[in-house]
This record gives C-alpha cells, structure tokens and sequence, in this order.
C-alpha cells in the first residue's frame, strides 16, 4: 500500500511524501478537537444552488477523466435536479407535533413517513425523468428510464422507500439512481425548511435531519466555523458537526490515518479507522472551497480502489454512485 500512497498534506511542519502518517500518535482528545460553543451544530442545506453548483462541479471535473462519461452523466442528473428544483412546488412543512415527538426521542426529524406522505414526490420524479438529456447515456439509463415512466405510481413510491432507507434493490440499481436524484431536491427542500436550532446528534454517521449516511467528510472555511469538521448527507444535503479524528462510523478516536493519491487532487483524502476498518472521503472545502461532496467523491474513485485493497470498507454512501 504504501507504494501507492503518499501521506496526505498536513499543516506545517511538512514531512517527506513518502511517509505515511499514523495520526494515532499524536494521542488527540477527539472532544477537544473541532467543536467549540461558537460552531452551529448543523449547516441546513440551500437547494436553490446546491444542485446547479453540483452540476458545474461535475462538469469542470470530467475531461480527460478516467470517469469522464460517468461524471458527465451524473452532471445532466445534477442539472435536470436543479431544473425540477426550481419548477415543483415544494413539500409541504412536516408535522409539527411529529417533528417534536421526534426531537424528543433523539430521532432524526425526517422520516419513510415524510416520503409517503409527500403527494408532490412522484410528480417531481417523473419531472426529472423528463427533464434528463440522456442521449450521451448508455442502453442501460435510458431503459432504466423507461422503466420507471412505465412503472405505476405505487411501484415508484416503493422503490422510494427502499431507495430512502438504504435497501437498493441489485436488479434496479440504474433506477434507484434516478429515484435517489428525485429523493435528494424533496428532501433538500424538506431539510431546509427545518428549524436548525431543534436539531441534536443522533449517532455516528447518522443525519440529524433525516437519517441517512453522510456522503463525506469535509472541513470547512464558513464563519463562525472555519475549519471546523462536518459531515454531509448523501441523501438532504445537510451538514452536521463531527469531531476531528475519530471515525464516523464506530466513535474511535485510535488508530485514525489519512491518505492521499498522486492522481487526486491533495485537498480530497481518505480517513482510516483500523478499529472497524471502515473509511470515508475527508475533503479539505478550506482549502478548495469548490469542492463539492457527491462531485469530488466520484472524481476520486481511485481512492476508493486502493484503500480497498487493504481491507477497509467504505463508511459512507453515494446514491448517485452505488459502489
């Protein structure tokens, strides 16, 4: 492995490429690191940019790209998310009386029953499927498309539900990926419209907002937060506050590394946990304030490839690149 990887950048002192760093240790106080009363808990999501700014991302980030057709095609899903975004009315505000049941309990204030109750969903997937350019797309999307404009409306609201709760059906993955497109502008809007200050940590890796698992990692440059750590949902696009150096997985602050890889950018790495072997895409927006979650995870699939092959799965969840 360490042919491969070179140590990731770390503030100064710099040390020699060639040296892998084992933050370990350093023997961090996870609790004292990246969090202070000044920093919000959460950064709700804004989806009247958030999918045009993905889509220009994706598409900056594809030529001459190993992933070039793939980014390209995850950019027209970015732009035709952006076109329903602004035209579809948006979900009705939840329930007030659910929202505070739910807080209460330390549950993540969006649920299955915000889908399956949101009548606007189905029109905003089908507007999407419509909206979508796949003429550059291969066989496989653009009958995955037809497929889900023949299906019912039942059957789309189903395939919605395993979508949203994680259970992608192997036979539809090329599906679940237009569904999950339709999943993230409702529940973006749904997100947004949610009180910040009502939201508190549900568990490692979980979204306070609506439960789903982050897509990676970021420190980030916003005031009053400016280098402080969050995570980003793959799902709502929300960011919430999480401790550096410890695994977003299992809590671990031992045994946590970062890698980079000559052929990706230095300001995208991977963070390591050896107590659960699980790792997730760390990207430093400081640094590069364009970076962009769902776009940079997929620019830099190589990493994934070769922190598999030391035996570490992946922590996080793409749902527009099921892997």
């Amino acid at each position: 492995m360490a042919r491969f990887f070179k140590r990731a950048p770390a503030p100064p002192p710099a040390e020699p490429k060639s040296r892998r760093r084992d933050f370990s240790e350093l023997k961090p106080d996870p609790d004292k690191i990246g969090i202070s009363g000044s920093v919000p808990f959460v950064r709700l999501p804004e989806p009247g940019t958030l999918f045009a700014d993905r889509a220009a991302r994706l598409r900056a980030a594809a030529p001459g790209h190993p992933l070039e057709a793939y980014l390209l095609f995850v950019a027209a899903v970015a732009r035709a998310q952006a076109v329903v975004q602004a035209t579809c009315p948006p979900p009705a505000a939840p329930d007030r009386a659910d929202l505070a049941l739910r807080a209460e309990h330390g549950m993540p204030l969006l649920s299955r029953h915000t889908l399956e109750a949101d009548p606007g969903f189905d029109g905003c997937l089908t507007a999407l499927l419509a909206e979508l350019d796949l003429s550059a797309a291969p066989e496989a999307s653009q009958a995955a498309r037809s497929g889900l404009l023949a299906a019912s409306r039942e059957d789309r609201l189903d395939l919605a539900v395993q979508v949203f709760e994680g259970a992608l059906p192997v036979d539809r993955i090329a599906e679940c990926v237009f569904v999950a497109a339709a999943l993230q502008v409702r529940f973006a809007e749904a997100a947004a419209r949610l009180d910040a200050k009502t939201l508190k940590p549900v568990a490692d890796g979980v979204c306070p907002c609506c439960g789903g698992a982050p897509v990676a990692s970021v420190v980030v440059s916003w005031t009053p937060a400016d280098k402080a750590r969050y995570l980003s949902c793959s799902l709502c696009g929300t960011y919430w506050n999480h401790v550096r150096i410890r695994c977003t997985a299992c809590g671990s602050g031992e045994g946590i590394s970062y890698y980079g890889l000559d052929e990706v950018s230095k300001d995208v790495q991977v963070e390591t946990c050896t107590t659960c072997h699980s790792y997730i895409k760390h990207l430093h927006q400081h640094q590069a304030p364009g970076l962009d979650p769902v776009a940079d995870d997929i620019a830099s699939y190589g990493l994934d490839l070769k922190i598999a092959e030391d035996g570490f799965r992946r922590a996080g969840l793409n749902l527009l690149f099921v892997i």
